[in-house]
């Protein structure tokens, strides 16, 4: 291959960015340049986040004197892949080249080989290439693995020979070595002799370093800060005069700089608007901060106060230095969206927000994931940027990756110094998918707090325990919230946390409840919480046997006016009897919310709902009306309903759904009061009776399409038997033994012979789950290392997933209007096809229609993320509803019908809809 001269090096002929659209005088952009700006990039990031520095030197056991420029260097040879001939003459090549050498090997794993072979000798330490290069291969592939995910081991110095001629491409790789390690190592840098468990220390670093090195990369290549450019200027004039000032300004402008932690933290600085604390919140006020990585799991009651007692300790340990932010998880959207609202508001009576508080710094930055119409971006969607270079061999390129980036709070939730999304963004982190290690890096510097950890099913718990070891054997703290922990599940989280902390591992050994347990590198301590007064409440329980007796219930107490709610355990009994109520009550129709609308729909209704039932809700918001939802109401929404229905679930889901139940006091007009005055809270539940020989059958008789939501009957006949024992409950004395009657050891030997049947079936496919689990996570000390067999092949990737269940779908849903499509949504930002998505099964919608399979490519083309990992589905205006094409996973064309008070249905296919998403 003959390189195009220029007035200077060779070197700076080569490009690493083009793009024959780009707006300016220059279509390319000199690879040697880009080196420098991602390079200049990842050491603004150290400098003004310095707690990645010292975890880094910390894990890999090597001096920060010795460990930056080090790792500067790293990140300016990550794309000595691009000097290869196969690279170099890709079609899209600004020269015009022609292919003599197939480009059948990414230039991740090109860069990859190249180091491996000859870094060693280029750097003068041959030390580097014994026993296979073993100490080196782990940093080489964290950097050149900048797009997501190891590069592959293949046959080295073959792919070295046949892709990187001696006499041009190795040449000229080697002078651009070269003149990077005479610029950015110090004279007498030399890499740290071999010591007793080095190789161990590189593994477990390497995961901050493929983290850095992905964002580095993203910074460094969006054109918004790094312009292209003609190669005027020397590589050391270039580092110093264009990468590095605008390396602090890309860093500082995308709200990665990161904000400084307040120096003391308090209940009373956190939350004076609140006089009177609950025991909980006293005692994370004054509960000893240990200064290494611990774990606090809070049980209590709902309205308990176990939030702010859970921010109150975050706060206390980021003011020890202990962590720089906060990531709060929960387990929906709807709950996330809830909790944002919550944190984002001010105080009555209060100068700033609850959450700035936790900071000193004047621009803090609050993100979530998900909930994308209230994320304000700092900057507007970046449309400049390269074409994607390769279909069959590249992803999208880094700076199309960046520029969604921007777009997308996902990823940017975790980055963020207070980020509040699902607990999948953080359980992505320790999966072998793309890009999961910028996750584990944004988590590593935060307090993790994970609220409702009992809705965590036994692979979503098994990734929690995998989440928990990552986490502390990176110094990360964490905090638990619950009000319905059955005390294995504790015992399981505080071993996984201890694996990775490096601690003695020591089982609890206290049933109290209310319960706080502070595990920490001197201990396990568990500390009895009294209950508050104000929560003591009788909870009366009342068996419903059909759905007739459901709706007499619910009219009546419309009738007298109170304000219902009827949670359904699938989406298609939520609509069934939205339906039925409708048609029967046209006059007072009820509310349905599920998690089958689009985001922006979804948003609304919740809004909505928060306003007519939330705390500060009056006596004509609530009067005489009735919400039909799903699990989606269930955890985390403060919201108060008059009566409450539930059909049958696992005891604690139905203590989850009482806590909705006349949640806070109210007078008997429905005026928020200082006593409750409605006469007592009683709540109903469909189920069947719990005889004592119930046959298989006995619970999906009454509710077939929830038999397969919650698959343990057993477990189900032992929540309905201690109801109908009990008819009434108070959980400030008796959750604990609600939990562990249903949950505990001797509950098989109580069940029904053939529901004990049902029992080890759903036991056994909890251990199988728990399996799939662990072959589904990353091992730690593997560290990111492209020799693993824990990554797998491409195709395999939409096999993982952090919920097992049902395999699903994300859909955007489009309008077609006059020929044209339009997003769904119409805010009229850049974030209408996000607020345009809904999830659903994947054996309900699995392909796109063919029928506007031009339209679809087109408007492709104007998504920040090219549509990619989704399905689009146009529809048109039916009047009463929308109405478009797909195919479900049969191959057999379905009918899409959505609206936006009903949400999304599916009509004609054999696959019977059971899905509780």
């Amino acid at each position: 291959m003959h390189i195009k001269q220029t007035d200077h090096t060779t070197i700076l002929s080569y490009w690493g960015k083009a793009d024959e659209k780009y707006v300016g005088t220059q279509t390319w952009h000199p690879l040697a340049y880009h080196s420098l700006d991602v390079a200049a990039c990842g050491q603004a990031l150290l400098r003004q986040q310095p707690t990645w520095l010292e975890n880094l030197s910390r894990l890999a056991g090597m001096d920060v004197c010795v460990l930056e420029p080090w790792f500067i260097f790293l990140l300016a040879v990550h794309d000595l892949g691009k000097f290869s001939n196969g690279f170099q003459t890709l079609p899209k090549n600004p020269f015009g080249y022609i292919a003599k050498v197939a480009y059948d090997v990414r230039h991740d794993t090109l860069g990859y080989a190249l180091a491996m072979e000859f870094l060693p000798q280029w750097l003068k330490a041959p030390e580097l290439a014994e026993r296979g290069g073993g100490l080196l291969r782990l940093w080489v592939a964290a950097v050149t693995g900048h797009h997501g995910r190891p590069p592959i081991n293949q046959n080295l110095a073959a792919l070295v020979e046949r892709q990187f001629p001696a006499e041009t491409a190795r040449h000229d790789a080697a002078k651009f070595v070269f003149t990077m390690r005479r610029l950015l190592l110090p004279a007498d840098w030399a890499f740290p002799a071999r010591t007793e468990g080095q190789l161990d220390r590189y593994k477990q670093s390497s995961w901050l370093v493929s983290g850095l090195a992905v964002l580095a990369d993203w910074l460094g290549s969006n054109t918004f800060w790094f312009k292209y450019r003609d190669p005027d200027k020397t590589l050391e004039q270039y580092w110093h005069d264009i990468a590095l000032p605008m390396a602090q300004v890309a860093v500082k402008e995308s709200g990665l700089a990161g904000a400084l932690p307040a120096s003391e933290a308090t209940f009373g600085s956190l939350f004076p608007h609140i006089e009177s604390p609950t025991p909980l919140q006293v005692w994370a006020n004054e509960v000893p901060i240990s200064p290494k990585p611990q774990l606090f799991v809070l049980e209590e009651l709902t309205g308990g106060g176990k939030t702010e007692a859970a921010l109150t300790l975050a706060a206390r340990l980021m003011a020890t230095g202990c962590g720089r932010g906060v990531y709060f998880a929960l387990p929906t959207m709807a709950t996330a969206d809830a909790m944002f609202d919550r944190i984002e508001k001010k105080p009555k009576g209060a100068d700033q927000e609850t959450w700035k508080r936790f900071f000193v710094s004047a621009d803090p930055s609050l993100v979530l994931a998900h909930s994308a119409a209230k994320v304000r971006q700092k900057l507007d969607a970046l449309q400049r940027r390269d074409a994607g270079y390769d279909k069959q061999n590249e992803d999208a390129s880094a700076s199309q990756l960046s520029s969604a980036w921007l777009a997308d709070s996902r990823k940017k939730a975790l980055l963020a110094d207070f980020g509040i999304g699902t607990i999948d963004q953080a359980l992505l982190s320790v999966m072998p998918l793309r890009h999961q290690s910028l996750r584990l890096l944004g988590l590593s510097t935060k307090v993790l707090v994970v609220d409702e950890v009992h809705a965590c099913d036994c692979y979503m718990g098994e990734l929690l325990s995998r989440l928990l070891c990552f986490h502390a054997a990176l110094g990360g703290s964490a905090i638990l919230l619950s009000a319905t922990l059955p005390s294995d599940q504790r015992a399981r989280l505080l071993a996984a946390f201890a694996e990775g902390a490096g601690y003695k591992i020591i089982p609890p050994e206290k049933y109290d409840y209310p319960l706080a347990t502070h595990f920490h590198a001197s201990g396990l301590d568990e500390k009895p919480i009294s209950a508050r007064k104000e929560a003591s409440r009788k909870v009366s329980v009342q068996p419903l046997a059909d759905l007739d007796t459901v709706f007499q219930r619910l009219h009546t107490s419309i009738e007298r006016g109170d304000c219902a709610v009827w949670v359904r355990n699938t989406i298609v009994d939520a609509v069934s009897a939205w339906a039925t109520w409708n048609t029967d009550h046209p006059d007072n129709p009820a509310t349905l919310f599920h998690a089958r609308f689009a985001l922006c729909d979804r948003l609304e209704i919740g809004k909505r709902i928060h306003e007519d039932f939330g705390p500060v809700s009056t006596p004509d918001s609530r009067r005489s009306k009735l919400v039909i939802a799903t699990q989606v109401i269930e955890q985390s929404l403060d919201v108060d309903f008059d009566d409450m229905v539930s059909d049958l679930a696992p005891i604690d889901l139905i203590v989850q759904r009482a806590g909705r139940l006349q949640r806070h006091k109210r007078n008997a007009e429905g005026s928020p009061s200082e006593t409750e005055e409605r006469g007592g809270a009683a709540l109903g539940v469909l189920m069947p009776e719990p005889i004592n020989d119930a046959k298989n059958a006995w619970f999906k008789r009454l509710l077939p399409k929830a038999a397969k939501v919650y698959p343990d009957h057993g477990k189900l006949w032992l929540t309905t038997r201690w109801l109908d024992e009990h008819k009434s409950f108070d959980l400030t004395v008796q959750a604990r033994d609600m939990i562990e009657t249903v949950y505990g050891a001797y509950g098989y030997e109580q069940t029904p012979a053939a529901l004990q049947e049902v029992t080890a079936k759903a036991e056994g496919a909890c251990k199988a789950d728990q399996g799939i689990a662990r072959s589904n996570v990353l091992s730690f000390n593997q560290g990111y290392d492209p020799t693993s067999n824990e990554w797998p092949e491409e195709d395999n990737y939409t096999d993982i997933t952090t919920r097992l269940g049902e395999k699903t779908v994300r859909l955007r849903l489009a309008k077609l209007i006059d020929g044209k499509l339009a997003p769904w949504a119409s805010t009229g930002t850049h974030l209408d096809w996000a607020l345009s998505e809904l999830t659903v099964a994947r054996y309900l919608v699995g392909k796109e229609s063919a029928r506007h399979a031009g339209l679809l490519e087109l408007v492709r083309q104007n998504m920040i993320d090219e549509g990619r990992h989704c399905l689009i589905v146009p529809l048109e205006d039916c009047g009463s509803d929308w109405r478009g094409w797909a195919m479900n996973a049969q191959d057999e064309e379905v009918r899409v019908i959505y609206s936006p008070v009903a949400g999304l249905s599916i009509e004609k296919g054999k696959a019977i809809d059971e899905s509780d998403l």
